[in-house]
């Protein structure tokens, strides 16, 4: 809790917006005579802003419920569908682990996260709540959510982070006890896929020319530079889901964990991989499209 106090001073970390500290546990739901298994999720007001989510009705958590522990919790839409069917869940009362909740809202559908869980079903209450009362640790969290102010701050407040972390635990950048977790680096492997294409144009101008003077339309040219960017995006996608099974079938060897691979998610990577690709390729394809076919023939 002391981490993420910190980094939710802008004087410490200028370029980070909002912070949201989260204790996590799974717990069996009870509503009337519905029961149903899902992730509890401890939290504070900054949650919503950070995880990029919204509210299908009633209202998301305060600052008042934080610090008045308050019983209320956030439904998912598959959570409340699940305990109330059809039935408007706002104002009723759902069990954990003994302690009675008001459900004071239900989130907007996010489908599934990056690692592969349902972002749709889960139950989110106040961290007090559910440290003092459905259980866990009083001055550790699992995960601390962070915002950058904007895209163009994110390294910056990445590096605040890092540095501010590093100072907390009075550790170096090579025994550090915590593991930053950035988006940042889809849209590097992006910019990767768009200079080697570019980089593709330009060696290739004679040949774009040959094919142009040959009849090939701009959109076939256009079309030829989006499959190699879909294709490539493909191999490094395949490529990272291998290594990631691998790890998957040698890490319970070494750790006493087990390690679940979920199809699912391998099979999104994949397709994130490719779209990434594809995204990144339109402009390299656009340029090689447009190139007369007189000038790229004399090029040398």
């Amino acid at each position: 809790m002391q981490d993420a106090d910190a980094l939710a001073s802008r004087a410490v970390a200028p370029d980070i917006a909002a912070v949201a500290p989260t204790s996590q546990t799974g717990a069996t739901l009870i509503a009337g005579t519905r029961n149903w298994s899902t992730s509890v999720i401890g939290t504070t007001p900054g949650w919503l802003q950070t995880r990029a989510r919204a509210m299908a009705e009633g209202r998301w958590l305060t600052a008042a419920d934080e610090k008045n522990v308050a019983d209320v919790t956030v439904l998912g839409p598959t959570t409340a569908s699940k305990l109330f069917g059809a039935s408007d869940p706002l104002g009723q009362t759902v069990d954990i682990n003994g302690v009675p909740l008001e459900v004071v809202g239900v989130l907007k559908p996010a489908g599934e996260s990056a690692s592969g869980s349902n972002e749709d079903d889960q139950a989110i209450v106040p961290l007090p709540t559910m440290q003092q009362q459905i259980g866990g640790s009083r001055t550790s969290v699992d995960t601390i959510f962070v915002e950058a102010t904007s895209a163009a701050t994110l390294s910056a407040a990445d590096q605040e982070a890092d540095t501010l972390l590093l100072n907390l635990h009075g550790v170096s950048a090579a025994n550090a006890d915590f593991t930053i977790n950035s988006q940042q680096s889809l849209l590097v492997g992006g910019i990767g896929v768009m200079n080697i294409m570019l980089v593709s144009v330009t060696e290739r101008i004679r040949e774009i020319g040959l094919r142009k003077a040959l009849g090939a339309t701009p959109r076939v040219i256009r079309r030829q530079f989006l499959v190699e960017a879909s294709l490539l995006g493909l191999a490094g996608g395949v490529l990272g889901a291998a290594v990631g099974l691998a790890g998957a079938l040698v890490l319970p060897h070494l750790i006493p964990d087990t390690v679940a691979v979920s199809p699912a998610a391998a099979a999104g990577s994949i397709a994130v991989a490719m779209l990434i690709g594809l995204v990144f390729g339109v402009y390299p394809a656009g340029r090689a499209a447009r190139l007369a076919p007189i000038d790229a023939l004399r090029t040398e």
